[in-house]
């Protein structure tokens, strides 16, 4: 019934009267009632469709307004974090410094730079927001993963750093007097040409165990003692050719070979930077050079584990 109400309604005509501003003309247009009602249906929808996408717009750009904003803010804090995390990591570089001359003066193990870096990897982001991000290929990914292996790799340090404090710590009753028994320094200038471990020897060509480290140099460059001591040994020997060894105390000693010149006796207590020879080329070298070695309770370690800061050393050495 109601279909045919609709019909009824529909059917028929409307007239429609036009004025043209003449008394005597005026135009009547008559259309159907069904076309009247699809056209006021489609201007309707049409209103309430262009209207409520300008609402969507308008609501959408705000929001993309705010969230510009909220990254912008977001931006800031990061490039902070990564200040901060600079600076961090240039205080944590001066305390390892000074925790590396404590335990130098408390006579403990000096671990390298590779051993210290054990362990303090970056681990990949798990975070969901990092997911997020990786999936959205956002470019920022690859920034906030950097910062954070960085945060985490300063936080691994300083749990490092603490527990080696605290080592340090337990030492601090022993002699103080010992710092001047280790040596702690380079023992002349020049260029470090082997280093300490397995390599191939120059001359024999095989692989073998380099004892000590070679600092390269020309003929007559000063030695200094690396620290406080007694000289042991002053003279020639197989291999070494002219050679020092300086007892420190402690089951301490260091060996200074290949010498062009030798300015020390047996017996003769040494400070250290106190010159006691000149670098040389005597015994089996390929040319001159210094071979320098440490010992600790016999055994040969690597040199490098006692160097403090090179340049600060040379600026001490007391050489014309």
């Amino acid at each position: 019934m109601w279909l045919e109400r609709v019909k009824k309604a529909l059917s028929g005509r409307i007239s429609i009267l036009i004025d043209a501003g003449n008394r005597n003309k005026v135009r009547r247009i008559a259309a159907p009632r069904w076309l009247c009602a699809t056209i006021s249906i489609l201007v309707i929808s049409l209103v309430v469709g262009l209207g409520t996408y300008g609402l969507k717009s308008a609501l959408f750009h705000n929001k993309l307004s705010r969230l510009e904003r909220e990254n912008q803010g977001v931006l800031r804090r990061f490039v902070g974090l990564e200040k901060s995390a600079d600076s961090l990591t240039t205080l944590l570089a001066y305390i390892q410094r000074h925790d590396i001359q404590l335990r130098i003066q408390k006579g403990m193990e000096v671990l390298s730079a590779d051993v210290r870096a054990l362990g303090v990897g970056g681990p990949t982001m798990e975070s969901p927001a990092a997911i997020a991000l990786q999936k959205m290929n956002s470019p920022s990914y690859s920034d906030v993963s950097r910062i954070s292996q960085d945060i985490d790799k300063l936080l691994r340090k300083a749990n490092y750093q603490r527990e080696s404090f605290a080592e340090v710590e337990t030492k601090l009753g022993k002699d103080t007097r010992m710092w001047d028994h280790i040596p702690s320094i380079v023992p002349t200038r020049g260029r470090f040409s082997g280093k300490f471990g397995y390599r191939r020897d120059p001359i024999l060509g095989i692989r073998k165990m380099h004892c000590g480290v070679d600092i390269t140099n020309k003929i007559e460059t000063p030695v200094i003692a690396a620290a406080d001591g007694v000289v042991s040994f002053a003279g020639r020997l197989a291999g070494y050719g002219n050679m020092v060894k300086i007892n420190h105390g402690y089951e301490i000693q260091t060996v200074y070979a290949h010498l062009s010149e030798i300015y020390v006796e047996v017996g003769q207590e040494i400070k250290r930077y106190e010159i006691i020879a000149a670098v040389g080329n005597t015994g089996r070298t390929v040319g001159p050079h210094l071979h320098y070695e440490v010992r600790v309770a016999g055994k040969t370690v690597s040199p490098e584990g006692y160097f403090l800061d090179a340049e600060e050393n040379l600026i001490q050495y007391p050489m014309p």
